[in-house]
């Protein structure tokens, strides 16, 4: 799967998760919130009946509207603490007869008690629930209502059978939802973040986002104008960068300064002066070398825009064989013309191979990064750094030169073509573990899996053998030279045809014009 199509099926994936868990969240805590104001609304109601049962102790002749009418006259303390959880709680406290009719302490004067014409919807529920049985009933509602004064609430409600009288205990929607309201706002905000990425990553070329970001560090490079930083590695960088005076646009590569020992500068210069003697349209050109004021070097090359290997198959997947075979016989070509001029590559992976479109042709290729590059007629040309460091990614390092790097030759080249191989048809390398320690081993001492076993397509038999054939451990049976290689491939080729109007509708989707 692409980075891009990665992105997205995060980005949906969050979205999901999110949306599972706000639901949980949200479920959880409006259990929370209905427990905790039902315990605190009845405990209001609890203290509300002790009050009226001390009243009817006093006159036991006395029910419902008779029995507050009573409270309001002789007992102002019950009046002043319903009118202090009015004000100071924002509760409200109301009562209700058989007959369903809302009834209120309060008016102008002692024994005044208010009376209301809307039934509220609680008082409607009390009343389905039934209020002849003689054991008292309570219930609750948290679905908003309105008073009767036309707010939402939320309340409960007990009905006294001996007294002939209900009592409900409210307060306000707006409050008892708040706490919810917040998280849905926060849910909201992040929904409509989420939105807004996956939008993002489906419009936006992801690989230009992050250029347009990249930042140089230096400004000039000799007669070059840097534009901008397209490439990074542990001891150079890449820039985009212009002829001052010619125009021509190039990509720059600098040796970093942190970079600058004597082992290194010997290395990149012999990397840029082997390079710039490899003429092959399947090979980088390089067009100028010099010096950097303050020391180090660096080299201009030909301008490439399309995509390493590597970002080939992490953004749009494994090639099908055709194209795969394509790609490799151009490799084939260069790796092949480097050997004549007694040149090793030593550094055959996806990062190193440049995939692209021009003059109305497609699929082309270009062999890049000379860094580990060999002169097999002179000896001055080291595998090994002063630590004793293999040089290399190895994850596509031939098991000869984790052995012995003296003892490489053409076929260590030719067992990275087969790793090219493998990741293009399989999507993946063909050894993979977490510690290179593990993978070093896997190297050494097990055979790779057959691509056709990895790959989605379906893997001509020639073709499967030929990789199986140059990742062998023994240099032997591998292909004797590029030449034989490209010629098995070849005879592939018949067999898997590749066709140029699909490669142009391909590029087309991927650069548009």
């Amino acid at each position: 799967m692409s980075t891009r199509g990665r992105a997205i099926l995060l980005s949906v994936t969050a979205l999901l998760v999110s949306g599972v868990l706000w639901w949980a969240l949200r479920a959880a805590l409006e259990a929370r919130l209905i427990a905790t104001a039902q315990r605190d609304l009845h405990t209001i109601v609890d203290l509300v009946s002790l009050d009226l049962d001390r009243l009817a102790d006093d006159a036991p002749a006395l029910h419902g509207s008779a029995l507050l009418a009573q409270a309001s006259r002789t007992n102002r303390e019950l009046a002043a603490t319903l009118a202090r959880v009015s004000d100071e709680n924002f509760r409200s406290i109301h009562f209700f007869d058989a007959a369903g009719e809302v009834v209120r302490i309060g008016g102008t004067a002692p024994g005044d008690i208010a009376r209301s014409s809307f039934t509220p919807e609680i008082v409607r529920q009390a009343r389905s629930a039934g209020l002849a049985p003689a054991s008292a009933r309570q219930g609750a509602l948290f679905d908003p209502y309105h008073d009767v004064h036309q707010r939402e609430v939320v309340g409960v409600w007990r009905w006294i059978a001996a007294r002939e009288l209900g009592i409900v205990a409210e307060r306000p929607y707006d409050r008892f939802i708040q706490p919810i309201r917040w998280i849905d706002a926060t849910f909201g905000i992040a929904l409509l973040l989420g939105v807004l990425a996956f939008i993002f990553l489906t419009r936006v070329d992801l690989r230009e986002l992050r250029a347009a970001f990249r930042r140089s560090d230096i400004s000039a490079c000799g007669p070059y104008e840097i534009k901008r930083l397209i490439g990074e590695g542990a001891m150079a960088n890449v820039y985009l960068a212009e002829h001052t005076h010619l125009k021509r646009v190039v990509a720059l590569k600098r040796l970093k300064i942190h970079a600058q020992s004597d082992e290194l500068l010997e290395r990149f210069d012999r990397e840029a002066r082997l390079a710039s003697q490899l003429a092959h349209p399947n090979i980088i050109t390089v067009l100028d070398h010099g010096s950097v004021p303050g020391g180090g070097f660096y080299y201009a090359m030909e301008f490439i825009r399309g995509l390493t290997l590597t970002q080939w198959v992490e953004q749009h997947g494994p090639l099908p064989p055709a194209r795969a075979v394509r790609i490799l016989r151009q490799i084939c070509a260069a790796v092949g013309a480097m050997h004549q001029r007694q040149l090793l590559h030593r550094d055959i992976k996806p990062d190193n191979v440049m995939a692209y479109a021009a003059h109305g042709d497609y699929d082309l290729v270009k062999l890049l990064d000379f860094g580990l590059i060999k002169d097999l007629e002179h000896t001055a040309t080291r595998d090994l750094s002063r630590d004793a460091r293999v040089l290399g990614t190895p994850a596509f390092m031939a098991p000869e030169r984790l052995v012995d790097p003296r003892i490489v030759d053409r076929r260590t080249d030719l067992y990275g073509i087969g790793c090219i191989g493998f990741y293009l048809l399989a999507g993946r390398k063909p050894f993979e573990a977490g510690r290179d320690a593990d993978l070093v081993q896997q190297i050494q001492h097990i055979q790779a899996p057959a691509v056709s076993s990895l790959s989605i397509f379906a893997i001509p038999q020639q073709l499967d053998q030929l990789i199986a054939n140059a990742l062998a451990k023994n240099m032997e049976l591998r292909p004797a030279d590029a030449e034989d290689f490209d010629a098995a491939l070849k005879e592939i080729e018949r067999q898997a045809p590749w066709h140029r109007e699909q490669a142009r509708l391909w590029w087309m989707s991927v650069f548009p014009a």
